[in-house]
């Protein structure tokens, strides 16, 4: 059992869907951190000030309404529950998750900052003031216009004389699905860990892949320290989230 392969499944900007999971996430170290360190960089550009804490803990209306930024926190809190996560465990085999627009997996594996992913995010676009001038011809473009299609990839670790690396190990799919099977197929990849905290696949689309043979597990679930965070979820949350 002890060489079975894992693979961290990064959950992408659907990560934060539900008050709860936000609010929850606020009570672990490692993503405030990480909330802070982005509330600096922000603080050091000429956009209007926002207070990415106040956004984390609104009402799931007022988080929806902007998806980019949306993007942006869930690609952060993320990156923190990754830090949590190798505390305590050893750095995965393989990760999965989206490799353009607000890449966690990117930060996660050493393959860009964490100041690049947050200056780079087109969240900053929709902060600055609104300079359009609207003509009488052009319909408002919806809030989704401009968000890049998501890319997922998969990474595998790659030891080498300057220490662990993250390599691209397939091509890019428009599926998350599509990047995790062929590690399960390939690779002998069986356990998923879902850096989310809501699921990023559910069980059932696991099951898809393989007969009954691969475990998913949630990152939290793998935490002693975080027992207190699913059971302070309600049920109904916890079933759409997983």
């Amino acid at each position: 059992m002890g060489s079975m392969k894992n693979a961290v499944v990064f959950a992408g900007r659907n990560g934060l869907d539900f008050i709860e999971l936000r609010a929850g996430v606020l009570r672990i170290p490692e993503v405030t951190l990480r909330i802070r360190e982005a509330q600096r960089i922000l603080d050091t550009t000429d956009l209007p000030k926002i207070d990415l804490f106040n956004v984390v803990s609104s009402e799931d209306d007022h988080f929806f309404r902007n998806i980019k930024l949306k993007s942006l926190l869930a690609a952060i809190v993320q990156v923190g529950l990754f830090d949590r996560y190798v505390k305590n465990q050893r750095r995965p085999d393989f990760m999965v998750g989206n490799s353009n627009g607000d890449a966690a997996m990117m930060v996660a594996a050493g393959l860009m900052t964490f100041e690049q992913m947050v200056r780079q995010s087109q969240a900053l676009d929709t902060m600055k003031p609104s300079e359009r001038v609207v003509s009488l011809a052009v319909e408002p473009a919806p809030l989704l216009a401009g968000l890049s299609l998501t890319e997922f990839r998969a990474l595998q670790a790659v030891q080498t004389d300057t220490g662990l690396t993250y390599q691209v190990v397939n091509e890019s799919a428009m599926e998350l699905k599509k990047s995790v099977g062929p590690l399960h197929a390939d690779q002998a990849v069986g356990r998923f860990i879902n850096l989310g905290p809501a699921a990023a696949l559910r069980r059932s689309e696991y099951e898809t892949i393989s007969a009954d043979d691969i475990e998913s597990i949630d990152s939290i679930e793998l935490d002693p320290m975080l027992g207190w965070f699913w059971s302070s979820i309600r049920s109904q949350s916890i079933a759409i989230a997983q």
